[in-house]
């Protein structure tokens, strides 16, 4: 396998890495027709020499000329570039002249990134790496915290000879004893034959040729070649080195190791607020009854020996003064992951969160709508493609009416897997125009309006507990009360909600309580318009607010002359930094006299402002 360097216009850098452009064109002289099959093209941008795209041959085809080239894949290759074949060979033509292409026709490379996946990838570890684990006097915290994701995920580590050799001069007696005794449990890179590349030792003869200098050298022709998946190093030359090389992304920094752990596989969220808490399975009691309808379905030792086995791992767990009442544990897989083999028909290999196990037990309030928002935002952090559940439904009534309870919240049926388990499965990619905005979520509609829902302060956290201010008293909240608990809220409104429509966003606005509204009033979170509902007499509206509302069927009674239109809404993603009227007005967002209205419009670029301050830790 060898790499070659081909420059190309910025713009293609990012159609390659996008998918969108999928061959490479050439004159086929022959410098160009040594490129075989497997060999590495890394794609150079010519206006920015560190924009780069490392990619793959896949199939090599020659063509007497350009029509013959391009008839086949032009509109796919440069889609949004040209609009017709003849425009797009009228930019071909200027390439070479027409002698040469006469004279060897052009040929065409099948492409495809070269993607890294660090949690299947080979880790090869440069000393300064092995030092800063082994040494007993300077073990980094960053270090340590990667091996254990190392450990987790069973990635591969090795280390090169030349570090032993390297270990060996340390000048500390002490340390390199110890750090030499512990080298002998990691595994030794084997040796490959050393191929010489003109690109990679005309890079590195610029830089010093001393001894270190000609180690590190030797541990990034390993990865230059191929002969290990990344290298991990904190050097600042040898990255440099691999910038220059085109590795650069795999040269990697124990600091972008680690951060690509912890965003890929994010820890489960935390909630302060409400009954429902996180908790490691070694700390909650296996021999409590709630759990027997699960060793019923899943064979009593083999639960337990898989519950044991989680241990440190966390699940999410309600209990109140009569027990356990709901238990929920979800996991990220990965595209190749194995058991997808296992449903037929096969899953096809994506991101997914998988709901390991899922159970509550009826509590007289919305505990199961509070499980499936944990549920959604863990894979909305976590970026997934797709959710899926597997259960039992003719075992009992209560897994049947799991699956009803799924199923408007858009988990469709996909198959069997191989215990005879139903497999559902929901979207988290695309947007169902023919279903509403519950079956949908969290999903938004690709062109939502925008608009503001201000809540006086008396109301805000008690529907929204989420959203709760810093400064307030999260002990006020604390009674397990149905429409807290729900996604589905109910906001009484007498304003115009013309042209408010289902999937409209709505930035939730609290209007603050002190003289000091600009700073006391805040956007908290955003919330998404399922539906809007006229109601048509005081029945009919305390009949559709049961269970939702932050008001009693007496309230609605004396308020329903002034607030006769039901908004329901579903509680989408709370602020991290909650979003003050002064940086409103100071954004140009609202006026400097005036507040928020309910269901003001509100521009794109506006509503994108407000976010980024909202989500800024």
């Amino acid at each position: 396998m060898k790499t070659y360097y081909l420059k190309v216009r910025d713009k293609f850098v990012c159609s390659v890495q996008q998918g969108i452009k999928e061959h490479e064109y050439r004159l086929a002289s022959p410098e160009r027709m040594r490129i075989r099959v497997g060999d590495t093209l890394v794609l150079v941008s010519n206006q920015d020499k560190n924009k780069y795209i490392r990619t793959t041959v896949k199939k090599i085809k020659v063509y007497s000329g350009w029509k013959e080239a391009l008839e086949e894949n032009w509109e796919q290759d440069f889609k949004a570039i040209f609009s017709s074949l003849e425009e797009a060979l009228k930019e071909c033509y200027k390439f070479y002249p027409k002698k040469d292409v006469d004279a060897y026709g052009i040929v065409s490379f099948e492409i495809a990134p070269l993607k890294i996946d660090y949690c299947r990838a080979s880790v090869l570890l440069d000393t300064n790496i092995i030092i800063r684990r082994e040494s007993s006097n300077n073990v980094s915290f960053e270090i340590s915290k990667l091996f254990n994701w190392f450990d987790k995920k069973s990635v591969k580590k090795y280390i090169h000879q030349i570090s032993r050799q390297e270990v060996s001069t340390y000048g500390d007696e002490k340390a390199k004893k110890i750090i030499l005794t512990k080298l002998d449990s990691y595994e030794v890179l084997p040796n490959f034959s050393i191929e010489t590349d003109e690109y990679f030792d005309h890079v590195v003869s610029r830089y010093a040729q001393d001894k270190n200098s000609i180690n590190d050298n030797n541990l990034l022709r390993e990865v230059y070649n191929g002969n290990i998946d990344i290298l991990l190093t904190d050097d600042a030359v040898m990255l440099q080195k691999a910038q220059e090389l085109y590795i650069r992304d795999l040269v990697i920094t124990s600091a972008e190791l680690l951060l690509y752990f912890e965003t890929e596989y994010p820890q489960n969220l935390e909630y302060k607020m409400l009954a429902v808490k996180l908790k490691c399975f070694e700390d909650v009691d296996l021999n409590n009854t709630f759990f027997d309808s699960l060793r019923e379905d899943y064979g009593g030792k083999d639960f337990d020996d898989w519950f044991k086995r989680k241990g440190k791992e966390k699940a999410y767990v309600f209990e109140d003064q009569n027990g356990l009442k709901g238990f929920l544990y979800v996991k990220t897989e990965m595209p190749d992951e194995p058991d997808y083999l296992k449903v037929t028909p096969i899953l096809s290999p994506k991101k997914r969160l998988k709901i390991g196990t899922f159970k509550i037990n009826k509590s007289g309030f919305k505990l199961g709508e509070r499980f499936l928002k944990i549920i959604f935002d863990n894979a909305r952090v976590r970026k997934v493609d797709e959710i899926y559940v597997t259960l039992f439904e003719n075992k009992r009534e209560e897994v049947r009416f799991l699956k009803r309870y799924l199923e408007p919240w858009g988990f469709k049926l996909y198959g069997l897997n191989n215990s005879g388990e139903l497999v559902l499965v929901k979207s988290m990619s695309e947007y169902d125009e023919d279903n509403d905005p519950k079956f949908n979520f969290p999903v938004i509609h690709q062109s939502p309006k925008y608009r503001f829902l201000p809540i006086s302060h008396e109301y805000h956290t008690d529907l929204f507990p989420d959203m709760i201010l810093k400064n307030e008293d999260m002990h006020l909240y604390e009674d397990n009360v149905t429409h807290r608990y729900a996604i589905e809220k109910i906001y009484l409104t007498g304003a115009s909600v013309k042209g408010t429509k289902p999937g409209d966003i709505l930035l939730i606005y609290r209007m603050g309580e002190s003289s000091y509204k600009n700073y006391s009033s805040v956007v908290s979170g955003i919330a998404i318009v399922q539906e809007i509902i006229p109601t048509k007499n005081v029945e009919d509206c305390i009949l559709k607010c049961k269970d939702r509302s932050i008001f009693s069927e007496d309230q609605i009674r004396k308020i329903y002359f002034r607030y006769s239109t039901i908004v329901k809404l579903l509680d989408y993603v709370p602020f991290k930094h909650k979003v003050t009227l002064n940086e409103l007005r100071k954004n140009g967002i609202i006026g400097q006299c005036s507040g928020p209205r309910s269901f003001d419009l509100l521009k794109k670029e506006q509503f994108e402002t407000i976010y980024k301050l909202g989500m800024e830790d």
